[in-house]
């Protein structure tokens, strides 16, 4: 009996060892668990702050787009002039034939070809990463004339190029309306 006691002790002490080691197992498994959940999150975080500060890299969004197409409309009448904006959606036909965004592809800038090109976030692969484009078509003869406004960012600063070529190769060169290139201006630095 008392051999059958000390055998019944042992197999008691061995499960409570064994009890005691799952608990100490799962235990180191809960916190290896939690250590990679904080980790995890760690790392989401800081993939949304590393999104949010490429997102807050942007030189334009839509708030300045809209703050952009409400200064047109109310510049436009102080010219004796109405704009058309290109959506970014659907092309801009201008007077002279040329549509747009496409057209900044065959567009100079002052003489010079492959410069300028749509980057709607304002950082592109061109030396005048254009954000907006607003077009006036005349009706004064000689016809067709245009005015058209390219805004854009040149070297990460705020331009507006002017283009009023009627015939020819389209040719733009920085705008001499100090008006409009300081609204832009203000608008991009906001």
């Amino acid at each position: 009996m008392k051999k059958l006691i000390g055998v019944l002790a042992i197999a008691g002490l061995s499960v409570a060892l064994v009890g005691c080691g799952n608990q100490n197992t799962q235990s180191s498994s809960n916190t290896a668990k939690t250590n990679s959940e904080a980790s995890s999150n760690q790392n989401t975080a800081n993939n949304t702050s590393s999104s949010e500060s490429h997102h807050d890299s942007s030189l334009w969004n839509n708030q300045k787009n809209e703050q952009l197409a409400s200064f047109m409309q109310k510049w436009g009448p102080t010219m004796h002039q109405s704009y058309e904006q290109y959506d970014g959606q659907n092309e801009l036909k201008v007077s002279t034939g040329i549509t747009y965004p496409d057209g900044l592809s065959k567009e100079l800038v002052e003489g010079q070809s492959g410069l300028i090109g749509w980057a709607p976030s304002g950082k592109g692969d061109y030396e005048y990463n254009v954000v907006a484009i607003y077009n006036h078509d005349g009706t004064e003869p000689p016809l067709p004339n245009r005015i058209t406004y390219f805004f854009a960012f040149h070297n990460g600063k705020p331009v507006v190029l002017v283009d009023q070529s009627n015939n020819g190769d389209p040719d733009c060169h920085p705008t001499t309306n100090t008006d409009l290139e300081s609204n832009f201006e203000r608008i991009a630095n906001q």
